[in-house]
């Protein structure tokens, strides 16, 4: 993976900003690479577009690329899964706001649980006038990564809090236990939420760690005292600079991916 850093000048003058998300197409399509593309006004809303439809490609692949032009230029090129691409962009201050304000798709096999567990109530659920009560589904994940939500809409209580307790079992038990869910209910709401942390590869569980030791050196080396804490300073900065390296170097046009 590798991503070209924003410009300074660029980043302080308001501009409009294109972003280019693409992957190879499926085998079988004509096509060779599947994109989408949009023209913003601000880092943010670009950064929430980025992230939302890169993980809409996904589906397992680990070749999106996503480029974000300013005024004509490459702003940032980011090649990658779509965890990758997430935690490189939360690492940009610009666009940090925007990765965690995306919207991502709930896991697919969310919905076969869903349709399995759902069905079977709806048959055996009686017809009555009783207020709906929501059902959702909500997949965590480790910052900066989004977490998404599956709705399923609204149930008769007795059978919301059924589907609610049989969805949790089930999402439970189709981890092999790796990923328990847990029900709460929120009357002042009216819903049901089950919680679930989503599984993650290990690709992206290393773009995480890499995230977050990069704050973590950040934050450090920005309370430390440039003249007393020198020689700290300088171990910390080139640590620093090895993480970054991960997800950012200067462009290439030959080959613009870290192997």
């Amino acid at each position: 993976m590798s991503t070209s850093s924003p410009s300074p000048s660029a980043a302080k003058r308001s501009r409009a900003i294109e972003v280019r998300v693409s992957s190879p197409a499926p085998i079988g399509y004509d096509d060779t690479r599947s994109s989408t593309g949009g023209r913003f006004a601000s880092p943010s809303a670009a950064a929430r577009f980025a992230v939302s439809h890169a993980a809409a490609l996904d589906a397992g692949r680990s070749a999106i690329t996503v480029t974000i032009t300013a005024d004509g230029h490459d702003d940032v090129c980011v090649s990658g899964t779509a965890g990758e691409i997430t935690c490189a962009l939360a690492a940009i201050a610009i666009y940090s706001a925007g990765v965690r304000a995306a919207r991502i798709p709930a896991p697919g096999y969310l919905r076969a649980a869903g349709d399995e567990v759902a069905l079977p109530i709806q048959w055996r659920g009686s017809v009555g006038v009783e207020p709906g009560v929501d059902v959702r589904v909500l997949s965590t994940r480790p910052d900066p990564l989004p977490n998404s939500t599956l709705l399923l809409g609204q149930w008769a209580p007795d059978l919301a809090h059924r589907l609610a307790h049989d969805l949790a079992r089930s999402i439970t038990e189709r981890s092999g236990q790796r990923s328990p869910a847990t029900v709460t209910y929120l009357p002042d709401q009216g819903r049901y939420e089950i919680t679930h942390p989503d599984p993650i590869s290990d690709t992206d569980a290393d773009a995480v760690a890499r995230s977050i030791r990069i704050t973590q050196l950040r934050a450090n080396l920005a309370a430390l005292d440039p003249v007393a804490d020198a020689d700290c300073a300088v171990g910390l900065a080139a640590e620093l600079h090895v993480l970054e390296s991960y997800s950012r170097r200067a462009p290439s046009t030959d080959d613009r991916t870290v192997r």
